[in-house]
This record gives C-alpha cells, sequence and structure tokens, in this order.
C-alpha cells in the first residue's frame, strides 16, 4: 500500500501496527488531530493536567486569590 501525501510504499511493520492507515510515518503528522494539553496550578493542590484531542472546546475561568 502506497502513501496517499507522497506516493512512497508504506512499511510493512506500520501497516501491521495500524492496519486501517492511509499515510507514511513522514506525513502522518501533517494528517493527525491537534491535541491541546493545559497544566492548572492552584494554591491548594500541585496541578492538575487535562488533555483534549481535536475540536472540543476548552472553557477557561480567570480566578484571583486575594
Amino acid at each position: 500500500m502506497n502513501c496517499l501525501d507522497c506516493g512512497n510504499k508504506i512499511p510493512p511493520a506500520r501497516l501491521q501496527a495500524i492496519p486501517d492507515t492511509e499515510y507514511c510515518v513522514n506525513c502522518a503528522d501533517k494528517h493527525a488531530p491537534p491535541v491541546v494539553a493545559r497544566m492548572i496550578y492552584s494554591h491548594k493542590t500541585a496541578g492538575e493536567v487535562f488533555i483534549a484531542r481535536g475540536k472540543e472546546n476548552i472553557a477557561t475561568k480567570d480566578k484571583n486569590f486575594g
């Protein structure tokens, strides 16, 4: 099977790992959905991480601790 982007042959190991792939390793990043990670710090916790994939909406709130 050949990559839809560059036309190069997709290696058998990649096809075995991801059978429905349409892109080689070099072109795959161009078509991968974005991943956004945020770190939230609070004066009461060490921090929390959340990850949003694709086009999810991320709401942020500004808080002042005084």
